[in-house]
């Protein structure tokens, strides 16, 4: 049982946003994957920079000019030391991970040519894939992937036999978004560098959770988020060792970057600043500073301590639950898992705890070459960081079991097309009822024949996979079938089918569906993409009604 002495107690009272109430229950914040809540050091530091210093960075004599460019520079500083950069100029200044893979990719990148080899892995989130493909299909190299094993750990095995004398570059992440799974980098980066290649690590999920010593690893470059790290969104770093920063082309050209222009030619400013166009995040770089510089003034491992006694709790209640799968078992995990209930669609699960004032994610995790690899759509996601408590855990393990009472996704028989189905369910108080009808109607929904489930069914727009299909009859009436992998959209389509079934184009023109939406607060109470996803549906039916035809 995790033991929540007062440090800890004293450090979740510095995070405003986890003090209050959400769909009239304690916040139980449980995505800190996704992104962190930001202490009052940070909150502060952020608004001193726009109430006392706003200025912009190295190009003013002024006194407010002068006072940003130092305290935008002790941010670099800060950074460096706490990765244990050699150099403070080895820190650039990213608006996040994504685009500092993306600033390696189209700069570093460059001399990649037709033959070449890039291995990444299975475990790997879009950002550290899309931009090397991009950049593979530019220059002709190709990519290779290190396969996991059953408990999503790499094949170590399988690595070393991809490398080669064409590798190039190993871009590997640090630890999985997904599976928390911490990947053994000593020997990835000694491995890879044994045979001239060069190493990239997404930190985005480490530093968060572990002391990161660029010099140790040895990497070649490490990149990271600074919304992942209790500092703001839109702000991030890319560290490389000097020599090869040196060797890289500018990315992007502008201010700041250069020493010289003219029209004949343009020099180039020295690191880190030929790196850095344009304005930056002024406000962002310092308050990333202000965060790292807080967090390395904790005790680390008692803030690592109480994450892996909580992520050991969580397990140990959370397979009490019946249907309860964790997904992946990998040797060493940071304070995340994925799991499944069964018969349970990942968005149903997110959509009921959100309701129980509970933050977990749930889908893809942008992450889908993973998600094929393990066979599924998609998983629900409980990540956890110091400022999470036993509580919390007994919250998100309580709603879980609640959800099995919820009843299975089995298919019952058809619903029954009354027309008063909408008025049944305005007459429901409060969400948790109104819901728990809407997931009944999902099980009720018929489902759709799998010949009608095709490319121009699919609805676009919806996070989980959503078909309709639309016939006219002889009667000039149109006939809707429908079906979602989610129960909770199953059952809002359901409620959608009443008030257009059968009936011709003009009298489905005349529904108004923003009143319907209105009147069940489904905006309120629906995630956006959500929302989206049923706005879609119902563009569909109002684009197929939108003009008159001869017949009508």
């Amino acid at each position: 049982m995790p033991v929540e002495n007062d440090a800890i107690i004293q450090l979740r009272k510095q995070f405003p946003i986890l003090q209050q109430s959400i769909n009239s229950h304690p916040l139980v914040y449980l995505d800190n994957a996704a992104t962190t809540q930001k202490p009052q050091a940070v909150l502060d530091c952020l608004q001193r920079y726009y109430t006392e210093t706003n200025a912009n960075v190295h190009r003013g004599s002024h006194t407010l000019s002068n006072r940003a460019t130092a305290a935008y520079e002790d941010a670099r500083q800060r950074v460096a030391h706490s990765i244990n950069a050699a150099d403070s100029r080895e820190v650039i200044w990213t608006r996040g991970t994504t685009e500092a893979i993306n600033l390696v990719a189209n700069s570093w990148g460059q001399q990649l040519s037709e033959g070449d080899e890039i291995i990444l892995s299975t475990l790997e989130h879009h950002a550290n894939i899309v931009p090397w493909q991009m950049l593979a299909q530019r220059c002709g190299a190709t990519i290779k992937v290190i396969p996991i094993d059953e408990n999503g750990d790499l094949n170590l095995e399988s690595y070393y036999q991809l490398l080669s004398s064409r590798t190039r570059l190993v871009t590997i992440t640090h630890i999985s978004n997904v599976l928390g799974t911490i990947n053994p980098l000593q020997d990835i980066i000694s491995s890879a560098h044994s045979i001239g290649a060069k190493v990239l690590v997404d930190g985005a999920q480490a530093v968060p959770h572990m002391q990161v010593d660029v010099q140790a690893l040895d990497a070649d470059f490490y990149v990271f988020s600074g919304h992942k790290v209790f500092a703001p969104t839109g702000i991030g770093v890319l560290w490389a060792k000097a020599d090869i920063l040196q060797e890289m082309p500018p990315w992007q050209g502008g201010g700041e970057m250069i020493r010289k222009v003219s029209f004949s030619g343009t020099e180039y400013n020295d690191l880190p600043f030929r790196f850095e166009a344009g304005t930056p995040d002024i406000g962002g770089a310092i308050a990333l500073g202000e965060a790292l510089h807080w967090l390395s003034n904790q005790d680390r491992s008692l803030l690592q301590q109480h994450e892996n006694q909580l992520m050991q709790y969580a397990l140990d209640g959370c397979q009490q639950i019946r249907g309860f799968q964790r997904i992946g078992n990998p040797r060493k995990s940071a304070s995340l898992f994925s799991f499944a209930l069964h018969n349970q669609h990942p968005h149903d699960v997110g959509l009921f705890l959100d309701q129980q004032g509970i933050a977990v994610r749930s889908g893809h995790h942008c992450a889908m070459p993973l998600m094929e690899t393990l066979q599924v759509a998609g998983t629900l996601r409980a990540s956890f960081t110091f400022y999470n408590t036993k509580a919390e855990v007994d919250a998100l393990v309580e709603a879980l079991g609640k959800i099995n009472h919820l009843g299975s996704t089995t298919i019952a028989s058809p619903v029954s097309e009354t027309p008063n189905s909408l008025d049944q369910l305005t007459a429901l108080k409060g969400w948790n009822n109104r819901y728990r009808q809407i997931m009944q109607w999902g099980n009720q929904l018929a489902p759709m024949a799998d010949s009608l489930k095709t490319a121009d069914n699919l609805i676009a727009g919806c996070e989980s996979l959503t078909w309709l299909s639309i016939d006219k009859q002889p009667d000039k009436t149109l006939h809707f079938v429908a079906d979602s992998e989610a129960r909770v959209i199953r059952g809002l389509i359901s409620l959608i089918l009443t008030q257009v079934q059968n009936k011709t184009a003009a009298e489905i023109r005349a529904v108004d569906f923003q009143a319907i939406f209105n009147q069940l607060e489904l905006e309120r109470h629906l995630s956006q993409s959500r929302g989206n996803g049923l706005r879609a549906v119902v563009d569909k039916i109002n684009q197929t009604v939108s003009q008159p035809d001869d017949s009508e």
